[in-house]
């Protein structure tokens, strides 16, 4: 299974939280194994990342009230088949209490903008812990996504899949 996880590996990276605290880590980047850690399905199953192995996946972190998030989350159920076919689950995850700011819940961000899409096989649902929050996500980035492989490499990195969906698409695509 790939789990894809968007984190841009260029310039400065995606823009922080204003007003967040956020960690002085790093965050994993590419061709490093993607660091383990558990989260909770909006079905209430606990995964975890090494269980993800074996398929690529796209591990996305998103915060509910940010409005490129909600873009991304429109968009992603636009190409969610697409991944799909190319062997791709998508995995969305809310960063843990939504960064300290307020929003809707995940169920609720992930109903309304995912739409019929929202029950595709191919697309998960849920919220990480802190810890997991801070690993992969140490700058406060209100969105972020990493494309793993089926052995667990992390393989590209970016944010905003509004704007980033033809480079994801083509890195999925290499995967595959």
């Amino acid at each position: 299974m790939a789990v894809a996880l968007h984190v841009a590996n260029s310039g400065s990276g995606p823009a922080p939280a204003s007003g967040s605290a956020g960690a002085s880590g790093v965050p994993p980047s590419v061709g490093t194994t993607a660091p383990n850690g558990t989260f909770t399905t909006l079905a209430g199953k606990t995964e975890t990342v090494a269980g993800l192995r074996g398929k690529p996946t796209l591990i996305w972190f998103v915060t509910t009230w940010c409005s490129s998030c909600q873009a991304g989350t429109q968009a992603m159920a636009q190409d969610v088949a697409t991944l799909a076919a190319d062997g791709v689950r998508v995995v969305e995850v809310e960063n843990y209490a939504d960064l300290g700011q307020s929003g809707p819940a995940m169920s609720t961000f992930a109903k309304a903008l995912a739409g019929s899409a929202f029950s595709s096989p191919d697309w998960t649902f849920g919220e990480v812990s802190p810890a997991l929050t801070r690993t992969y996500d140490p700058k406060a980035y209100l969105d972020i996504y990493y494309l793993v492989n089926a052995k667990g490499k992390i393989t590209y990195v970016n944010s905003s899949p509004a704007s980033t969906m033809p480079q994801l698409l083509g890195a999925a695509k290499a995967l595959a």
